[in-house]
């Protein structure tokens, strides 16, 4: 089967730490997702894998979004249905936002980030890419730890206590969340946020 990629960049506001928490829980929604997609008109079947990365341009927090993609290449049929998929994970984002609990916050002074072997890494702790030291796989392989201390931070029983930790960098401070562990989404879809989705290549 004929096997080819894709990718955008999608732009979300980031002037506060809410905004960027949302973006965050998006990004935490769509990496790893995959779909297997029928084309209503002729019967065209894909099978879709996605991954996300990030990075922060000003006040605009970039979530970098590509696909591999198993199927005849339609170009046009990957761009609607990734268009949607993007409408309703901002309405479960949001969702799950309005779940959100403060567990803190720590100054970046007070922490650094190293890189953790794959049997340490926590599916469940959200990082922004742009934290991780060179060298580490994102967004998995790292983890923030207290300089003083040497103890790693936030700590694995508050990850345990939570379906999804979401660290926020903002100013000189680390902010953690705790939000739900995403039910599922998909089944209505949300309203158009008018995201820019731009094509690369």
């Amino acid at each position: 089967m004929e096997s080819w990629e894709t990718g955008w960049e999608v732009g979300f506001p980031a002037a506060n730490a809410d905004e960027l928490l949302l973006a965050l829980v998006v990004r935490d929604l769509v990496h790893g997702a995959s779909f297997d997609v029928e084309a209503v008109e002729d019967g065209t079947e894909l099978a879709l894998d996605f991954l996300a990365g990030d990075e922060l341009q000003d006040q605009t927090y970039q979530l970098l979004l590509s696909a591999e993609i198993a199927g005849t290449e339609n170009r046009e049929m990957v761009q609607a249905f990734t268009e949607q998929m993007l409408e309703d994970l901002v309405s479960e984002a949001e969702h799950l936002f309005a779940q959100r609990e403060d567990l803190g916050s720590r100054s970046s002074a007070d922490l650094v980030f190293k890189s953790v072997p794959e049997d340490q890494e926590r599916w469940d702790l959200v990082a922004p890419d742009w934290l991780a030291p060179d060298g580490a796989e994102v967004p998995f392989g790292f983890r923030s730890f207290d300089v003083q201390s040497g103890e790693v931070w936030p700590a694995n029983e508050v990850l345990d206590a939570h379906g999804r930790v979401v660290l926020v960098p903002a100013g000189d401070e680390i902010l953690v969340f705790g939000i739900p562990a995403p039910e599922g989404w998909g089944e209505e879809a949300g309203e158009d946020n008018g995201l820019p989705i731009q094509p690369e290549g």
